[in-house]
C-alpha cells in the first residue's frame, strides 16, 4: 500500500471514530449560549444563575415527590447524579430547541458540560432518564432512543425492575397522573375533525392530532383505514392526564408509539 492510500485509510478511519464518538456521546458542533447553573431542581430541571429556568429537552426523569406525593424511584439518584457532574464546574453550554421555551416558560435545551459531554444524553445512558420526544424539537431524538435502548438492554438503573415497564391499559384508574409507559389493545378507532383517537380501554384513549400526521409519514396515518388499527396491540409512551372524568394521552411522534 502507498503512503498516500495509508493516509487516506488512517483519515477515514479517523474520521469514522469521529462520527461513531459523536452519535455515542449525542454531541453537537455548537452551541447558543453559555450559563451558569446556580440550582439543581431535578433530574431534568436547572435554574442558572439569571434565575431562568432550562428543562433538559428529548428526556424525562423520575418525578420527585411533591407535597404529599413521594418520589418516584430513581428521582433522586437522577438529581444526585447531576449534580455530582457539576460539582467541579457549573458551567454549561445550551443549544435551545426549535421551541425555545415550553408553556411554563423554561428554556428547552439540550445542555453540555463544560468539556462537551452531553448531559442528557449522559443521564440516558446511565438509565437514569427516559427519551421523549416533542414535535417540532427533534433534534439528537434518535440518538437518545439509541441510547435508551442501550440502557434497557443492560438493565441498568431505572430500567432493572418492573416500575418503569410497559403496565397494561386495564390497570389505570382515575387517579393516575404523570409520565407512564403503557400496552394495551386498541378496542375502537374514532375521528373528529383534528384528530384520531384509539380507545385502549373505556376510560383510557389516545389521541394523535391531524396536525401531528406529517411525522407519521412511514405509517401515513392519512391512508390508513381505521379498521386496520383496530385490535392492535400497541405500546406507547407519554403524559396521563384527566378530561371530564377519563384518562387520556396525546401522542405527537411514531417513537412514542409502537405498533400501528
Amino acid at each position: 500500500m502507498t503512503k498516500k492510500a495509508l493516509r487516506l485509510s488512517a483519515f477515514f478511519i479517523a474520521s469514522s471514530l469521529v462520527v461513531v464518538t459523536a452519535w455515542a456521546d449525542c454531541r453537537t458542533r455548537n452551541y447558543d449560549v453559555t450559563a451558569q447553573v446556580k440550582r439543581i431542581v431535578d433530574g431534568d430541571t436547572l435554574v442558572l444563575t439569571d434565575k431562568s429556568k432550562v428543562r433538559l429537552i428529548g428526556i424525562n426523569t423520575p418525578e420527585l415527590g411533591h407535597y404529599q406525593n413521594l418520589s418516584e424511584p430513581f428521582a433522586l439518584q437522577a438529581r444526585q447524579f447531576v449534580a455530582q457532574q457539576l460539582e467541579k464546574n457549573k458551567k454549561i453550554k445550551l443549544k435551545f430547541a426549535a421551541d425555545k421555551k415550553d408553556r411554563y416558560g423554561r428554556l428547552l435545551a439540550h445542555v453540555f458540560l463544560s468539556n462537551g459531554k452531553n448531559l442528557n444524553a449522559m443521564l440516558v445512558k446511565n438509565g437514569l432518564a427516559s427519551a421523549i420526544v416533542v414535535p417540532p424539537n427533534l433534534k439528537l431524538t434518535d440518538c437518545y432512543f439509541k441510547l435508551e435502548q442501550q440502557a434497557r438492554k443492560k438493565k441498568k438503573n431505572m430500567w432493572s425492575g418492573d416500575v418503569f415497564s410497559y403496565q397494561n391499559a386495564d390497570i389505570l384508574n382515575k387517579t393516575d397522573r404523570g409520565f407512564k409507559f403503557i400496552k394495551g389493545k386498541v378496542i375502537r378507532v374514532g375521528q373528529s375533525r383534528d384528530s384520531i383517537w384509539l380507545q385502549m380501554t373505556k376510560k383510557f384513549t389516545v389521541r394523535i392530532k391531524r396536525k401531528d400526521f406529517k411525522y407519521f409519514k412511514n405509517i401515513n396515518l392519512q391512508k390508513l383505514r381505521l379498521k386496520k388499527i383496530k385490535n392492535r396491540i400497541i405500546k406507547i409512551r407519554g403524559w396521563v392526564y384527566n378530561w371530564k372524568g377519563d384518562l387520556y394521552m396525546q401522542v405527537r411522534h411514531p417513537l412514542m408509539i409502537n405498533g400501528l
